[in-house]
C-alpha cells in the first residue's frame, strides 16, 4: 500500500500526453535529488535560521517566511547519508503536501526535468532497501556522450512527516 501512495506523489503533468512528470533537480551533500515540481511552492535564498534546542540532527532549525514559521530540514541527514558538513546552503525549497509546508535546505538547484515514465524506476520494483522518503530513481540524459544523470526521487508526503 505504501508504494501506491508514493507513486501518487509523482503525478503526471496534466499537459502531458505521455504521462511525463515534472521534477525539480537539486544538489544536497554529495547527491542529486528530484522533487515533484507540483510539491514545490517556492525556492528561496536562505533566510536567517533560528536553531531549535534538542531538535533531531536532521532539523537545522526554523525560518520565518512572510511571518510563517517553517521547520528547515537537512536532506542528507533525513536520509541518513554521510555528507560533508555544509557551512551555508545555497537555496531553501518550500515543499508542500497540501496540509503542511516545510523547508528543505539544498546546496543548489539544477533545473526542472520532464521525466517520461520509462525514465523512472520505482523503489517498489527495485527490490532495494531504500529510505521511506525515496520514491525511486530517475534517469535523465546529460547530453554528454549518452551518459545519464541519476536523481534520487523524494516523496514529499513522507518527508513532511519526518
Amino acid at each position: 500500500m505504501k508504494s501506491a501512495r508514493q507513486k501518487a506523489t509523482l503525478a503526471p503533468d496534466p499537459t502531458s500526453n505521455t504521462g511525463a512528470v515534472a521534477v525539480l533537480a537539486v544538489v544536497a551533500g554529495d547527491e542529486i535529488y528530484g522533487f515533484p515540481l507540483s510539491a514545490i511552492r517556492e525556492i528561496l535564498v536562505p533566510p536567517p535560521i533560528a536553531e531549535v534546542p534538542r531538535a533531531p540532527a536532521s532539523v537545522l532549525g526554523v525560518i520565518s517566511v512572510r511571518g510563517q514559521i517553517i521547520t528547515l530540514l537537512d536532506l542528507p541527514k533525513v536520509l541518513n547519508l554521510e555528507a560533508a558538513p555544509v557551512e551555508s546552503y545555497g537555496r531553501v525549497l518550500l515543499v508542500d503536501n497540501g496540509e503542511e509546508l516545510i523547508g528543505v535546505a539544498v546546496d543548489h538547484v539544477i533545473q526542472v526535468y520532464r521525466m517520461e515514465p520509462q525514465q523512472i524506476e520505482y523503489a517498489s520494483t527495485m527490490g532495494a532497501e531504500l529510505s521511506e522518503y525515496v520514491v525511486g530513481i530517475g534517469r535523465v540524459p546529460t547530453g554528454h556522450n549518452g551518459t545519464e544523470r541519476m536523481l534520487i526521487l523524494i516523496d514529499p508526503v513522507s518527508l513532511l512527516g519526518a
